[in-house]
């Protein structure tokens, strides 16, 4: 009887580590380049867990009212059977339609972090519940700020992250263009060990 209560405790403790199998991960940001004809900047979020998903496509539109505003494309997640935006879909015709959009891309150049900084407009410093214990708490920081970089500052930003603090990962100027773009890198994701998230920022003059 003893055997067979800890053959289903043993049992019981193999399925949950299944389920809190690492299935996690950071969100990182690929900035793809500019489209000189349509004025636009496109990058990609790709998810780095065990989803498996799409990376979501977004561009800058540079032309427009707002050329700071981040735009998220739907098109290209159309699922041909259900007409719906499936981003589990099989990724043979997404990966075709973004090797044709880098086919008329210029490449960003990237310059050093220490042309940028963050500017901190407000810090919120809480809690939040714990994913393996919603008894528990952990801590949480949420930030307002701005990035600037010389004569080009961005409009105000917002991250919410689970350890103090948030930083510049990458930096790129746009040539002859008034533009810079960043990557700020915070850790946005408090699940398992806690993940790094990327978010893009476009300074303008």
């Amino acid at each position: 009887m003893l055997f067979r209560q800890f053959s289903s405790f043993a049992l019981f403790s193999v399925l949950s580590c299944s389920v809190f199998a690492t299935v996690g991960g950071p969100q990182n940001i690929e900035v793809l380049g500019y489209d000189s004809k349509d004025q636009k900047i496109y990058l990609m979020r790709h998810f780095e867990d065990g989803r498996g998903r799409l990376p979501q496509l977004y561009y800058y539109q540079l032309n427009s009212k707002k050329p700071t505003q981040l735009i998220t494309v739907r098109s290209l997640y159309i699922n041909p059977v259900t007409k719906r935006i499936d981003y589990d879909q099989d990724s043979t015709q997404f990966d075709k339609s973004i090797a044709n959009i880098k086919k008329r891309l210029i490449k960003l150049t990237p310059i050093s972090n220490s042309n940028a900084q963050i500017q901190l407009i407000t810090t919120m410093n809480g809690t939040a519940k714990s994913w393996y214990d919603p008894s528990e708490t952990i801590d949480k920081w949420n930030y307002q700020y701005q990035v600037k970089s010389f004569q080009y500052k961005s409009s105000v930003q917002s991250a919410e992250t689970y350890k103090e603090g948030i930083n510049i990962s990458k930096t790129y100027k746009i040539a002859q263009l008034p533009y810079r773009l960043v990557t700020v890198k915070y850790l946005g994701i408090p699940f398992e060990t806690g993940y790094t998230v990327e978010d893009p920022v476009l300074l303008s003059k």
